[in-house]
């Protein structure tokens, strides 16, 4: 991994609006044994189970608006499904190979305003209105595995790889002003990682993290600065084991080693203190939880739902105005039923192993 100067990161000042700055930006983390418990971080839970008309394959996206959830789902099936907030189907979608949308082409959904928009390789998006009826198309300003709405004038894109003519990784468009940021480390890693949360909004500001590299960026006025490095110390990926990857096999093999300790470049706004990110620890997958207040970094198992279902979520889909989303399959409810609390198992449906359930969590202030 490139090693940041750390007198240049001193030198940096961040504003936290009403936060405070953290004394340092370099942290060594605390490894605990427990999972982290919903009731520290969380004030109320609610759980959906959702009934398509077949079960949920692979990790469908989960997005949210005032109105409704939607999961998109792409693998075995391309589906995208229109759900109530009380979890019932209202419209489904399927995408095929010979489609306006060829379901291969289909690189994220998105939503924006009352809108969902289905983005074809990266670089074009239609959307579809409330009865998911198509109303309009557009060319997208960057061509990027990942496009992000800060706002209606503002989108910020993560290109991942998918422009190689492209020197930057982060590309923004502010209301059809364009600037890039963060090049593209082209000597250290060349393959495309798919995150679903590479970026997430957090006290007004925007968060952004990308896998192999321990740091942890916030965009103000001028541009992203790194906001945290996580220091692995000898457990951490180093830049002459990633010039040893020269095609897929090279990174199967990397992975199968479980060596490392990193982050997988996925990271959550909790609050005004708090940040949560995804970490592979040696191969197993964790959660990492930055608390400013207290100064402390801190690598969890996951979280478990002490609350609830006694649970453990492992992998958050995305953060949203202090919310915090999971989901999770009937099939791995099933799994664990035997040490299910009771209250929960009742309010399960009788076919709930073919359904879908997404964990929503208030986080506590």
């Amino acid at each position: 991994m490139t090693r940041i100067n750390i007198w240049f990161i001193l030198s940096l000042f961040i504003s936290f609006g009403c936060s405070k700055a953290p004394s340092h930006f370099s942290y060594q983390p605390i490894m605990s044994e427990e999972p982290l418990l919903v009731s520290e971080i969380g004030k109320e839970l609610d759980i959906i189970e959702i009934q398509t008309r077949y079960p949920i394959t692979g990790t469908p996206t989960i997005l949210k608006s005032d109105r409704y959830f939607y999961l998109f789902e792409q693998g075995v099936v391309t589906t995208l499904h229109q759900i109530g907030l009380n979890g019932k189907v209202v419209k489904s979608i399927d995408f095929g190979f010979d489609d306006k949308l060829n379901a291969d082409a289909i690189t994220q959904v998105v939503l924006k305003q009352d809108h969902i928009g289905i983005i074809s390789r990266g670089n074009s998006i239609v959307f579809f209105d409330e009865n998911l009826e198509e109303v309009s198309t557009e060319k997208l300003p960057f061509k990027a595995h990942f496009h992000f709405n800060l706002n209606e004038q503002t989108t910020i894109s993560y290109n991942n790889r998918i422009d190689d003519l492209e020197d930057y990784d982060i590309l923004i468009d502010r209301n059809g002003v364009l600037s890039k940021e963060l090049p593209i480390r082209k000597d250290e890693y060349n393959f495309v990682y798919k995150s679903y949360a590479p970026f997430s909004n957090w006290n007004e500001q925007v968060l952004f993290s990308q896998a192999f590299n321990d740091t942890i960026y916030v965009l103000d006025e001028k541009g992203f600065k790194p906001l945290v490095i996580v220091d692995f110390g000898a457990d951490a990926v180093n830049k002459e084991r990633f010039l040893q990857i020269q095609h897929a096999m090279d990174m199967l093999t990397f992975f199968n080693e479980r060596n490392y300790s990193y982050l997988m470049g996925e990271v959550y706004g909790l609050g005004n203190e708090r940040v949560l990110f995804q970490v592979s620890d040696k191969g197993r997958q964790k959660l990492g939880l930055i608390d400013f207040q207290s100064n402390e970094l801190t690598i969890y198992p996951g979280i478990f739902d002490n609350s609830i279902s006694a649970m453990a979520l492992h992998n958050p889909q995305f953060s949203k105005d202090g919310e915090l989303f999971f989901g999770i399959s009937g099939e791995r409810i099933m799994e664990n039923y035997d040490r299910l609390p009771d209250p929960f198992k009742h309010q399960l449906s009788d076919s709930y192993a073919e359904s879908f359930f997404i964990f929503e969590l208030t986080i506590k202030n």
